[in-house]
This record gives C-alpha cells, structure tokens and sequence, in this order.
C-alpha cells in the first residue's frame, strides 16, 4: 500500500514538475501570449527562473519514475528470499 502511494506521488509531481516546465518554456518564447493569459503574473523574467529551476527536480523525478519500479522488484526479491 505505502509503495502505491509513493509511486501515484511521484507520477503527479511529475506531471505538474512537467506541465509547469512547459508553460514556464512558452512563457519565454511567447511571453506576450502568457502574460496576456496569466493577467500579467507570469511574466518573462519569473518565466525564465522558474524553467531554469525547474531542471533539476525535473531530472530527479523522471529517474525515480523510471526506476521505481525496478528497484522495487528486486527489494521484493531480496526481502523475500532473506
């Protein structure tokens, strides 16, 4: 049960780390549009230090959402052979 927890946690951090790294991108490049859409909270210097700090809980997360899996079995497997 506490696996399954873990595991659902880290699949929607991922998926807000990755939803909030993509509008922080536009919001560079198109940062006319987004700050229209946002009503100016988003702007292209706050867009721009959030996609650059994002990087690396970005990476953080997409290899423990690899690999949570895997080590998880072969936990299983040591534990249960112990």
């Amino acid at each position: 049960m506490a696996e399954n927890l873990v595991e659902r946690i880290v699949h929607w951090s991922l998926l807000a780390v990755t939803a909030i790294y993509l509008v922080s991108g536009i919001g560079i490049t198109e940062y006319r549009t987004v700050e229209l859409l946002t009503f100016g909270l988003l702007t292209k210097n706050l867009s721009f230090a959030i996609h650059t700090n994002l990087g690396i809980p970005f990476l953080v997360l997409l290899v423990i959402h690899v690999f949570i899996k895997p080590l998880s079995r072969a936990y299983t497997r040591l534990v249960g052979r112990a």
